[in-house]
């Protein structure tokens, strides 16, 4: 596995939850599996992007790119 960092960490606030620090691809897809929201394309996108940064295949920046798109149709990035 490559070095999955995202360029930056980001915060996410899901109400009656703890705020979340998502800093590599890892965290993502951990929270894209338990995800508070519906299942649209963006989402979609952005958990096969980063299952494909953890495997090597997009970098990290791209995985956080439709990770951060994913969070801000559903409102959920700080």
């Amino acid at each position: 596995m490559s070095d999955t960092r995202f360029p930056t960490p980001v915060r996410v606030i899901v109400r009656h939850h703890p705020e979340n620090i998502i800093a590599n691809a890892w965290d993502a897809v951990e929270f894209l599996r338990n995800w508070p929201a519906r299942h649209s394309v963006a989402y979609r996108r952005a958990l096969q992007h980063c299952l494909d940064a953890l495997d090597g295949i997009r970098t990290p920046k791209r995985a956080w790119l439709s990770f951060t798109a994913a969070l801000r149709e559903e409102g959920l990035i700080a």
